[in-house]
């Protein structure tokens, strides 16, 4: 394992996981960009981890970091609604606040979406992003995905609807910027 760069662990019901999912969904900048409403208690974060490392259209990894010589839980990556048929996936991710802005959510996207078309052979992962959340589309935009269309009012946060964009990537594509 290098402990100089980010890398991806499964989701597990430890209580590392579970406080970790506690404290990314109680942050605001969690709470407007995930469309996820707040976990009000350690029992709906356990909720959530059980179920999220537990399910089969669900692939969730924890994201650690190198701080202070040692691994650190800083964030979760997650493929959700997988459709084994299609072979298709919503993607999702989100770091706690303090690390943030360090490159971590660029090298677990990438580590993720190289694990999710070579291990699990998918055909095309999609994602929906704030059209205001121009961190995040930079980073979708140089891991090669494209704006396919935009969603209006499609989320409801802060006390206002919020369009996303519709992006995505297909095994063929990420092949071809792989291979440049």
């Amino acid at each position: 394992m290098n402990k100089t760069t980010p890398h991806l662990r499964p989701l597990t019901t430890t209580d590392i996981d579970r406080d970790l999912v506690q404290q990314l969904f109680t942050q605001p900048s969690t709470a407007r960009f995930w469309f996820h409403p707040p976990f009000q208690n350690p029992k709906a974060a356990a909720k959530f981890v059980k179920k999220h490392s537990q399910s089969n259209r669900i692939i969730s990894m924890v994201i650690q970091a190198p701080v202070a010589d040692d691994l650190t839980e800083v964030g979760l990556i997650e493929l959700v609604e997988l459709d084994s048929i299609a072979r298709t996936g919503e993607l999702e991710i989100t770091l706690l606040d303090q690390f943030q802005g360090k490159g971590y959510a660029q090298i677990a996207f990438a580590q993720m979406i190289d694990f999710l078309f070579t291990y699990h052979n998918l055909h095309k992962i999609f994602l929906l992003v704030d059209v205001d959340n121009a961190p995040a589309i930079h980073i979708y935009q140089k891991q090669g995905f494209t704006i396919e269309g935009t969603i209006k009012d499609q989320f409801f946060a802060s006390g206002a609807y919020h369009n996303v964009y519709y992006m995505g990537l297909t095994q063929k594509q990420y092949h071809k910027i792989t291979a440049d």
